[in-house]
């Protein structure tokens, strides 16, 4: 209690100093304020969730750019004479083919920007959970589709 009697909330913990703190810190958000040891173990296993998925979204993005970065097409048996080439992807198809991609592209360059955000905390436990996370994401996800090594913001 201060002097006016009143109860003072607990403060999010802003270090620009790495440490290991585990009781106020808070991720990202104010309303992510983790108040106790099961929250923090809690909201470290939800950072390794993250940097999963994010690695699962980049896999899948890396695998569609190489499905749909050739472009299917038969020869037109009427057409054999001139040896020309009819593609099968309309530009309907194409449109909304590129909107995918730019939309993925633009959930991933938000989640690696809000995951460079948490290892912006300075928090050891933290950056440990998103490189764990990263870690297990990669070995389940670089093996079974198109991925790439290079690193966004994480």
């Amino acid at each position: 209690m201060d002097d006016h009697g009143s109860h003072e909330m607990p403060m999010c913990s802003m270090s620009m100093l790495f440490n290991w703190n585990i009781q106020d810190v808070c991720i990202v958000f104010e309303w992510w304020h983790i108040h106790s040891v099961t929250q923090f173990i809690l909201s470290s296993l939800a950072l390794v969730a993250i940097a999963i998925l994010y690695e699962f979204l980049r896999a899948q993005a890396n695998s569609l750019d190489h499905k749909w970065s050739t472009k299917p097409s038969f020869q037109s048996d009427s057409l054999d004479h001139i040896n020309e080439t009819v593609p099968l992807i309309s530009s309907k198809t194409q449109g909304n083919r590129s909107l995918i991609r730019s939309s993925l592209y633009a959930v991933l360059v938000a989640l690696s920007f809000w995951i460079m955000l948490v290892f912006m905390t300075y928090n050891g436990y933290l950056m440990l959970a998103i490189v764990v996370g990263a870690g297990i994401g990669h070995y389940l996800f670089a093996n079974r589709l198109s991925t790439d090594r290079s690193i966004q913001c994480h």
